[in-house]
């Protein structure tokens, strides 16, 4: 990866390579959350992607793309740890497949630009209130959704009761109700502020050179206030578990455990090892003896964020059956505590661990969420592969050994599934 200051606070990162026939640009805008602005700064990331001043319609939008020969544009919103970042992201055909002269990249750079840097709107009014109005309700049809989706919402009330900042315990939308409040003024000062303020990471992966993408970004706005940017999220243990009980009228109930891992960042590939064995793959620990030996659960896997410090295990499960599904990653875990998994083990894992690694270098936009990852962590493809080598088996057993339990929530199935 080739990583190159374009101004301060705005970096240039490239993936060369000659794999695929496209050519991926994302442009990740990064801040710390905060609870009062992320509805905002999702509204003005959907109006971004859907209106300019220079294409003020989806028809519009939908003729320059493809104009470029069918290229792909959207926009995103995330967390990573305790971030908000807003990607941009665009795939056009690599301009070596084509025999037209026709300067592709270039014209995609410039369209990403207009795109994020000339909204539909102005800084008295805000954006434009037909176009807003509208992107505010399909937004909130979208958050409307995922009542629907169980587990996730069992996910977002179990960190919602974990975290102590509130900001943390947020979907990377926000809130319904922060959506409803936003109106096309706030979202046009969220959106001046991403710009202003915003660390902004622009990664490239394809077939090119610094010199084919560097100075088309020379002219981008520089931030005002080039501050460091940290996506790390800690916090003080809690003294007891937090049992939680919800119910909804559903059959299957959903159990979630959350433990505090808090690993030190030269240890953290023996976290996810870890994590990998006790629930993350389909050969893990609670897979095996949960729902394939006991079958107490429907499904059962874990997963591990080193930028919270939450390892989080997810189960769907009859409601006849949670108390001894508790008890059964209870014995799992205690027992990867005490006794020291076999070499065996520990060698099929990594393998699996590689395996995944390298096929997820077959998805272009996987390559370019690991390349921004890899801004905040510098580690190579080739280190990431020497530190999971370097994991032993005692290293898995002492991660085990700093698993602590924080909450214990359970959103109950009633008996009367609304679905049936």
């Amino acid at each position: 990866m080739t990583e190159i200051t374009i101004k301060p606070n705005i970096y240039l990162n490239i993936q060369p390579t000659q794999q695929f026939s496209t050519i991926r640009i994302e442009f990740n805008f990064s801040t710390e959350m905060q609870a009062e602005n992320t509805a905002d700064r999702t509204l003005a990331a959907k109006m971004l992607e859907n209106a300019s001043t220079v294409y003020q319609s989806q028809t519009q939008i939908a003729r320059a793309l493809s104009q470029l020969y069918g290229a792909d544009f959207g926009i995103d919103v995330l967390k990573v740890g305790r971030l908000h970042v807003v990607k941009a992201h665009m795939a056009v055909i690599d301009p070596h497949f084509i025999d037209d002269k026709q300067p592709i990249l270039e014209q995609a750079l410039a369209f990403m630009k207009t795109m994020l840097y000339q909204p539909m709107g102005n800084a008295e009014q805000g954006f434009d209130a037909t176009i807003f109005n509208r992107q505010k309700e399909l937004l909130l049809d979208e958050v409307a959704g995922l009542e629907d989706d169980r587990p996730y919402i069992a996910n977002r009330h179990a960190l919602q009761a974990y975290f102590d900042e509130t900001a943390q315990g947020l979907p990377a939308y926000g809130t319904s109700n922060a959506i409803e409040e936003a109106d096309e003024l706030s979202a046009w000062r969220a959106w001046e502020d991403m710009i202003q303020t915003n660390r902004v990471d622009i990664i490239v992966s394809g077939d090119v050179e610094p010199a084919d993408i560097q100075p088309a970004l020379e002219d981008l706005v520089t931030p005002q206030v080039p501050a460091p940017v940290q996506p790390f999220y800690h916090q003080l243990v809690h003294a007891t578990v937090n049992h939680l009980v919800e119910q909804q009228p559903v059959n299957q109930s959903q159990l979630v455990i959350i433990y505090q891992l808090v690993i030190p960042e030269e240890r953290r590939f023996a976290a996810y090892v870890f994590d990998q064995i006790f629930g993350g793959t389909p050969v893990s620990r609670l897979f095996l003896d949960v729902r394939e030996t006991k079958g107490l659960a429907y499904g059962i896997s874990t997963d591990y964020n080193r930028f919270t410090d939450v390892l989080l295990v997810t189960a769907g499960i009859a409601d006849t059956q949670i108390k001894q599904t508790q008890k059964a990653i209870a014995a799992n875990l205690q027992k990867l505590q005490v006794e020291p998994i076999s070499d065996t083990e520990l060698h099929t894992i990594k393998e699996l661990m590689k395996t995944e690694y390298m096929v997820s270098l077959d998805n272009q936009s996987q390559v370019t969420d690991r390349a921004f990852i890899a801004t905040m962590t510098k580690l190579s493809q080739a280190e990431w592969f020497a530190a999971l080598d370097a994991v032993t088996v005692a290293d898995v057993q002492s991660v085990a050994k700093e698993m602590v339990e924080q909450v214990d929530f359970v959103l109950e199935g009633a008996g009367d599934d609304a679905d049936e």
